[in-house]
């Protein structure tokens, strides 16, 4: 049976469709990081050889095609086993209207110039990649309607194949807001066309009395246009967004991965070390009041987040061949890891001899300092890739 299993992540080949003759190069096609919301656990599919399921989305309106090829297919009657239903596993996550015939989805692309972005044009920019000028541009959606309700659904699907645990989000829920950004470019006939190149979706917390928390919950920049520090600018834009809202606490994140609190640290020690009030000398002597109070109003970045900015920016200036220095970094680091250490003593711990107490206190102070160090050797790698991000921006 095993020539009859394949991996979902590699049969699934998605594209985003320019021009027509996209639909037939293989240079256009990107393949899943994960398939197992759709496919289960495993990430397998039964029952076909040589197994290709082709997504094709044109590149601005998102109409969908899907065609299932395959060499040949498992004989149930001979082995008793049906081949998976791979409509069926996929119908709750695509659109009814997909198009299954080749030529009329290549036909839809003749209307992509007449797509426009929904809602509201908040961020415009120009990135030079490869010796070639790109514009992009960020839209905010805020008061979705029925027509942008089913674009986004084809849109979020692709969070399936790229964030994990990921959620389609509720519609219903007007607290949800949305940030779309698009590269804008000329097709074969010479018309300007949108295609998106990622967004964001952000639930909007009530805060007493009269406030909200923004936080963000999903972050995606789509696989064709990853590794141009597009998601570093869509966080910026997120920024922008809320920085003239008074009623407006700070901006948190919801469960970030790794790689997106790269991009989150690397945005924010940027913006620090831009602040008209940024001082090296100062921040030296941990008199930073004056550039947090800057910082927290510019950009709203919540208490816990500004504390790791300052970490890293002190990383970065501090002399590691410095024993003492570089011992009294990790102290001011170590300091703020044992927050969530300290504890008030138990009922039971005051009810002890004194001289028992203390042994017991001795023992936990050891595992913490232990657990410190971990934690702590574990952060300063991920600092430095910030830190050496940051020089590479600096220097341009």
């Amino acid at each position: 049976m095993e020539q009859y299993i394949v991996s979902s992540n590699s049969a699934l080949e998605l594209k985003l469709v320019r021009k027509p003759s996209d639909i037939h190069d293989p240079k256009a096609a990107f393949f899943p990081d994960m398939t197992y919301q759709v496919f289960g656990n495993m990430e397998k599919i039964f029952g076909y050889k040589d197994l290709v399921v082709k997504m094709y989305y044109t590149a601005c309106s998102l109409k969908l095609y899907i065609n299932i090829n395959y060499s040949s297919k498992v004989d149930s009657e001979k082995y008793g086993m049906n081949p998976d239903n791979i409509m069926e596993k996929l119908k709750d996550y695509i659109t009814p209207n997909f198009h299954s015939n080749i030529d009329v989805f290549e036909k839809c692309l003749e209307d992509e110039p007449s797509f426009k972005p929904y809602g509201n044009q908040l961020d415009q920019f120009i990135l030079n990649h490869n010796e070639e000028n790109k514009k992009f541009e960020v839209y905010v959606i805020e008061n979705e309607n029925t027509e942008f309700k089913e674009y986004f659904n084809q849109l979020q699907t692709f969070v399936l194949w790229y964030i994990d645990s990921s959620n389609i989000i509720d519609f219903d829920d007007s607290k949800w807001k949305i940030f779309i950004m698009y590269e804008i470019f000329k097709n074969e006939n010479g018309d300007l066309c949108y295609t998106p190149v990622g967004y964001s979706t952000i639930y909007e917390y009530y805060a007493y009395p009269d406030k909200i928390r923004p936080r963000i919950s999903q972050m995606l920049i789509l696989p064709p246009f990853q590794r141009k520090g597009l998601c570093a600018k869509l966080l910026n834009s997120v920024y922008k967004h809320y920085a003239t809202k008074s009623d407006v606490i700070d901006i948190t994140v919801e469960s970030p991965n790794d790689e997106f609190q790269l991009v989150r640290d690397f945005v924010d020690v940027t913006n620090f070390h831009n602040l008209k009030t940024f001082d090296e000398e100062k921040l030296r002597k941990l008199h930073y009041q004056e550039m947090v109070k800057e910082f927290k109003n510019l950009y709203k970045v919540n208490q816990k987040q500004v504390r790791r900015v300052i970490e890293i920016i002190l990383l970065k200036i501090t002399n590691r061949q410095n024993k003492d220095e570089y011992e009294k970094y990790k102290k001011f680091v170590k300091t703020r890891l044992n927050w969530p250490f300290q504890k008030k003593p138990t009922k039971l711990m005051l009810a002890m001899p004194a001289e028992e107490a203390e042994k017991i206190q001795k023992a936990d102070s050891l595992v913490k300092l232990e657990d410190l160090d971990i934690e702590y050797n574990e952060l300063e790698p991920s600092y430095d890739k910030v830190i050496k991000r940051l020089e590479v921006s600096l220097s341009v």
